[in-house]
Parts: C-alpha cells; structure tokens; sequence
C-alpha cells in the first residue's frame, strides 16, 4: 500500500511540475504577443522584425535569416 501511494505521489509531483512549465509557456506567448501588439501600435516598421523575433531565436539564426533576407533582397534587384 505504501509502495502504491509513494507512486502516486511521484505521479502528482510530475504532474505539477509539467503543468507549471506549460503554464510558463503560455505566460510567455502571451508577453510576446503584447510586446508584438505594442510594437505595431506604436508604429513598428515593415522593415524590421517584431521584438518576439529576437526572444524566439538565437543571435546565429537571426544573423542567418538576415543573411538570406539580404540575399534574396539582391536577388529581386538584380532581376529588374
């Protein structure tokens, strides 16, 4: 009996702890999207990308994304 309720137990603490971290998850969604809100309210141009951007990855992807950005950027003016 006492083997069953320390599992039980055990289950409930994971539980917990799971619930806690989806419950951050989606705190921190919810931050990002009002960041993004306030962001375009206050006139957040086409040609830069939302603060969520920069929370979202890493400095090597941005500079990746940027990289290819430009590239493609190159690309479309070169085609005129």
């Amino acid at each position: 009996m006492k083997n069953q309720s320390n599992i039980l137990k055990s289950g409930i603490q994971k539980f917990i702890v799971l619930l806690k971290k989806i419950i951050q998850k989606i705190k921190f969604k919810i931050k990002l999207m009002d960041m993004d809100m306030k962001w375009r309210i206050m006139g957040g141009g086409c040609f830069s990308f939302p603060p969520s951007f920069y929370y979202t990855h890493t400095e090597e992807e941005i500079e990746c994304i940027i990289k290819e950005l430009r590239e493609f950027l190159m690309y479309c003016k070169d085609e005129k």
